[in-house]
């Protein structure tokens, strides 16, 4: 045992120390007041030491002896060794004069100083609830907050070190002239980050260890006679209670750069602060007219009138507080109260908060087995007489049950029924009662579950209250839900109490209406109005006895600036939980690490201390760091506060949260064993943090393919980079690793597809090319290079494009895998298509069409090849057959409920009617696809026909804004494909404007990079575009006015002359490339554009040839319009 005065180590069960005589005692565990040697009982707290072992009176838990000498193992009954993350202050003062002191003074008068100067010090740093780690020589080390943690325990430590400098300069008058120089310390105080080990307290120690010392010690060893430095961190903490001299930026030893240190020189006149717990809890303060709001919304819903609020506000303003308040003024045995929650560590799974709402719904329990969570959610639609065949599925399948007609069906149209399952079960509730729904911390929700709610909220017509509670992070309505809502829509925006508001809810904890002056100031100068500070701090003031009952009165039983009141929420938060007896501690730590909401039966299972878990949790449920959630169907419960949580989380030791987080994983796994598709997310979490790679891959990656099918793409990205990023750390891989990596490349490459991300699926692939290289041919390499090869066609590298599908197709064919034949295939008659080999084309889209009727399971496939097949007729203008295929499409999704194959269908449709030059059912084509379309890739590819199909109806306005968009999305996705084309559409835009300069530039640099990329069909395209320009200036047709004339002066002289020439040259060039190609629809308006320019340069036999063979090769492509347009303009020669 260690003597508190001269720190020597004694004996155990000796009273008196055996080197200086002192009464030896030890420090309560409970409460830290010191006790002597033998005593049974803490004649502070009533904590109990008997044989060996401490117990409390209150709670009779078993602990650990810390005083033994003997290291015990921790059983399950006892709180495990550990230590903590925490942020504490550290102090190093050192001892000015001691060398001369030993010199000139015998060693037992230096003994006898040192004692006295080392007791006194260690009095001082206990009286501010320091704790000395060690004494060295001449110097000291102390913690404020290591054993409990306080906010201010930065101004602790600069009180603690004034004192110790005064106290040691006491000893001046009587051994100064003894030793021939006044006796002083110098200081050094940091802040920061520390690990604590065991805490000790026989030999007094805490075995910390970080940065954080070194600096202290460093900081000390720069200080001369009498000063304390402090290091950044100390200073911003409170520079509201020392006046500080700034010294600058410093070097010190063991720092790379220098670092800012501040001397201090005063005290200012201010507080110091403190807090404890107890659980009082007061009425409702300050929110009258939020709370009449609510009760008048009520109302009128039994009026058979709908609303919805949208309750927003920062952490602590009372949002849960206001909503359980206004629950509690319902008769909710003639209510129905339906409630759903989103968690932080839920945010990733989609529709979380709606599941949780249909979970409590349907009473289904987290132990139900498929069988009966199915059987629920069939009695429960039963009893709402509703047609389960129309709802079921889609409910069920929330909760990963099986549905055979559901096999094929498309992500986007499961997630409008599912969107209409939802909306019917909510009208059939309205209409068995007055229905509250009650949607909480919506700002931890994933963007599926907002954007399903923010549909539901705004469209839904039946009688309903609809609460969405949120933190300012999110902004769940826009202005156009607002006004689409009218007077239904209402705003709750909680703010922090005014400080009349917040002296009431003070007089409403301490149920008094005399507040003590000094507690009423502290509260208005250091705390505010947020009203989870006030009640946590009330609780802290009665629990740490700084303030108690007196009569009817409180009173402050010692100066609150030395109590132990915290400034933060962090403070107040660490501070309670560093009071909690250490088993109710451990509990709460290890539920934290399940989440901000922990079911019982997860937290008995992988607790150290299940014997210990009840009384625990009841300790914490009056305490109010936990409240029930609910009790049916299992028992459930949630951290008051989020940041409490959070705060708890935060303090456990890196390696304590792994296993937890592991343990966790592996009982959920066995908890849920037959429905673990419903825990993909929450596996993938844990075992995330309890560096489990392979499961936590392996869960990621179901994660992720589990959002993607459900149409949560977003969510599925974030699933799939986690996975890579987890898999890329590990820098040496075997063969089945380099082999499972490539194939989370592909099984990723559709969800960059589908976001329209090219260019992020580009970089991906192609900086993991070599590994693929390195690969034995296979399926995982072949279907890397076909997905290369897609990528390189959506950036427009359309010869590397070709060159790595056939790379892929032959890999395919030598190891004959019809999945990267079919996808080889596919593809290569998009990439054909635009390199103008349209043969080739139509005989790779005829292979894909054969795999793809082989494997009908497989939609991607399927739509890939059909689009494929549409483009090459479009491009070669056969307008009949681009609609065929266009209808087969759309046929297949209605009958699939297959909305992409529809998205498609409507898009293929448009091209045959654009190339037929039907330009207004082209229009309404398109406008269909991107109605129906639910992902960025297929809308904005239709989108890009749409200003098309309007430039060429001539609606310059809406060709130009569509264009806008078009080209905007391809920058920030790298799908240079449509951009480049939205581009050169532009241009033509602006040459229709009357800026002929600029448009024709954009047009002429256009066909450059189709030139270089080889894309023939769109350069063919663009010759003869530009040749229509020049047409268009010889015929004077446009708006040549002065203002055009004026902008385009120097364009028009240069350019006049030789319109004629120009566009003759670029219709000739035009039907040479469509010929070479076989692109007919360029090849017929070449034609005809031709034979216009001839008859204005009255040259009528050619004019009548070319308009000939333009009408004969309309009539091949079966384009009546056209084929009409150029006979009548035939006949006007």
């Amino acid at each position: 045992m260690k003597c508190p005065k001269c720190q020597s180590d004694n004996r155990q069960g000796l009273k008196f120390c055996e080197e200086c005589g002192a009464e030896l005692c030890i420090e309560c565990p409970s409460c830290n007041a010191n006790i002597p040697a033998g005593k049974n009982f803490c004649g502070t707290c009533g904590y109990k030491f008997i044989s060996g072992k401490q117990t409390s009176d209150k709670f009779s838990e078993t602990e650990v002896q810390p005083f033994s000498a003997t290291a015990v193992k921790p059983s399950r009954d006892v709180v495990p060794a550990t230590g903590e993350r925490k942020h504490v202050t550290v102090l190093f003062s050192d001892l000015t004069g001691y060398t001369i002191m030993s010199e000139k003074l015998d060693p037992e008068e230096v003994k006898e100083i040192t004692t006295q100067i080392f007791d006194e010090i260690s009095k001082i740093v206990r009286k501010y609830d320091g704790f000395v780690e060690k004494f060295a020589g001449d110097a000291v080390m102390a913690l404020f907050g290591a054993t409990i943690a306080h906010e201010d325990d930065p101004v602790r430590a600069i009180l603690a070190a004034r004192e110790i400098h005064s106290a040691v300069e006491s000893f001046n008058p009587q051994y100064e002239k003894k030793i021939g120089q006044p006796l002083s310390m110098h200081t050094g105080i940091n802040t920061g980050l520390v690990v604590t080990g065991e805490v000790n307290l026989a030999k007094g120690t805490h075995g910390v260890a970080g940065d954080t010392i070194n600096v202290a010690t460093r900081l000390s060893n720069l200080g001369g006679p009498g000063e304390i430095l402090v290091g950044q961190d100390t200073y911003y903490r409170t520079s509201g209670y020392f006046v500080f001299e700034d010294q600058k930026h410093v070097k010190i030893r063991g720092r790379t750069e220098p670092v800012r240190i501040y001397k201090v020189l005063a005290q200012k006149d201010q507080p110091t602060k403190t807090h404890g717990l107890w659980g009082v809890r007061a009425n409702l303060i300050g929110r009258k007219a939020e709370m009449t709001q609510l009760v008048e919304a009520f109302k009128k819903l039994k009026e058979g009138k709908r609303s919805v609020f949208l309750t927003c506000g920062d952490a602590g303003t009372g949002k849960s507080r206001l909503i359980d308040e206004f629950k509690a003024t319902l008769d909710l045995d003639s209510t129905q109260w339906l409630e759903g929650h989103a968690y932080g560590y839920a945010q990733n799974v989609p529709y979380f908060p709606l599941i949780d709402l249909l979970k409590r719904t349907l009473q289904i329990q987290e132990n139900d087995d498929p069988a009966q969570v199915k059987k629920k959610i069939e009695t429960g639609i039963e009893f709402l007489n509703l047609n389960k065949k129309d709802i079921e599925p889609y409910i069920g399948s929330l909760f990963s049950l099986s549905y055979p007609e559901l096999n094929d069906i498309n992500p986007e149209f499961w997630k409008l029924k599912l969107q209409k399952s939802i909306e019917i079960i909510l009208a059939a509730l309205s209409e068995r009662a007055p229905t509250v729904i009650c949607l909480e911390d919506l700002h931890w929700a994933d963007s599926s579950s907002l954007d399903l709610i923010r549909i539901i909220v705004s469209e839904f017509q039946s009688p309903m209250l609809f609460l969405c509670v949120y933190r300012p992070r999110i902004s769940l309505l826009n202005r156009h839900h607002i006004n689409a809502m009218g007077t239904s829509y209402n705003e709750i925006n909680l703010q922090d109490l005014s400080p009349l508001e917040a002296q009431n809810m003070v007089e409403a904890l301490l149920e008094t209406d005399s507040v003590p002056a000094d507690l009423r100031r502290f509260i208005h100068e250091k705390v505010g109005g947020n009203p989870f500070y006030l009640e946590e701090l009330i609780n802290s003031l009665i629990e740490s006895k700084t303030i108690v009952p007196q009569n009817v009165n409180w009173i402050i039983a010692r100066p609150i600036e030395a109590s132990h009141i915290s400034s933060t929420i962090h403070g107040i938060i660490s501070s309670r939980v560093d009071r909690l007896e250490k088993v109710t501690k451990r509990i709460l730590q290890e539920a934290s690490v399940i989440g901000r909401a922990f079911y019982y039966d997860i937290l008995e299972r992988i607790t150290d201390l299940p014997d210990q878990t009840d009384r625990s949790l009841k300790t914490l449920e009056r305490l109010d760091l936990i409240k029930t959630k609910s009790i049916m169907p299992d028992l459930e419960y949630i951290f008051k506060h989020a940041l409490t949580q959070e705060v708890v989380y935060n303090g456990l030791l890196i390696k304590d949260r792994r296993e937890l987080h592991e343990r966790i994983g592996l009982v959920i796994e066995q908890l849920f064993g037959n429905r673990i598709s419903e825990f993909y997310e929450t596996l993938a979490h844990h075992f995330i943090f309890g560096q489990s790679i392979n499961k936590a891959v392996f869960y990621l990656v179901k994660s992720g393919e589990k959002s993607s099918g459900k149409y949560a793409l977003e969510e599925s990205h974030r699933y799939f980079k986690h996975a890579f990023d987890l898999m890329s750390s590990e820098s040496s891989k075997t063969k089945e690793e380099q082999r499972k990596f490539l194939n989370l490349l592909n099984n990723w490459a559709p969800v960059f597809n589908y976001r329209g991300d090219f260019s992020g699926l580009f970089e991906i692939l192609k900086a993991h090319e070599d590994l693929a290289n390195s690969q034995d041919e296979n399926e995982s390499v072949g279907m890397f290079y076909a997905w290369l090869g897609w990528a390189m066609q959506r950036r427009e590298k359309l010869r590397d494009s070709y060159n790595y599908l056939k790379k892929s197709l032959k890999i395919g064919e030598k190891i004959e895998n019809s999945k990267i034949i079919g996808y080889s295939c596919a593809w290569l008659t998009h990439t054909c298509s635009d390199l103008g080999f349209f043969d080739e084309a139509i005989v790779y889209g005829k292979r894909a069409e054969k795999i793809s009727n082989l494997f009908k399971s497989d939609v991607d496939l399927y739509r890939f090849t059909m689009a494929g097949m549409a483009l090459v007729y479009y491009f070669r203008g056969d307008s009949k057959k681009a609609i065929e295929v266009g209808k087969v499409l759309l046929d297949y999704g209605q009958t699939h409920s297959d909305i992409r194959s529809l998205t498609i269908g409507h898009r293929c449709v448009g091209w045959g009617y654009h190339v037929g030059g039907d330009f207004p059912s082209a229009i309404e084509s398109f406008k269909m696809s991107i109605q129906v379309s639910m992902d960025p890739l297929l809308s904005y590819i239709s989108r890009l026909m749409l200003g098309y199909s309007y430039l060429s109806n001539s609606q310059l306005p809406e060709a130009e804004k569509t264009l806008e968009e078009t080209i905007r999305f391809g920058e920030a996705f790298g799908f240079q494909q449509i951009q480049t084309s939205a581009e050169g559409l532009l241009g033509i835009i602006l040459v229709s404007k009357g800026d002929l300069s600029k448009g024709l530039s954009i047009l002429e640099e256009n066909l450059d990079k189709f030139l270089k990329n080889e894309s023939r069909y769109r350069y063919t395209g663009y010759v003869f575009l530009i040749g229509k320009i020049y047409l268009n200036i010889v015929l004077k047709a446009g708006p040549i006015n002065l203002s055009v004339l004026a902008r385009n002066i120097g364009f028009l002289v240069k350019n006049i002359p030789f319109a004629k020439k120009k566009a003759e040259r670029y219709f000739t060039d035009a039907i040479k490339l469509s010929q070479e190609i076989g692109a007919k629809g360029f090849l017929g308006q070449a034609l005809l554009n031709l034979g216009f320019l001839h008859q204005a340069t009255k040259r009528s036999d050619s004019a009548k040839k070319y308009m000939q063979e333009a009408i004969e090769v309309f009539e091949q492509c079966e384009a009546e319009i056209y084929v009409k347009q150029a006979k009548e303009a035939l006949a006007s020669l």
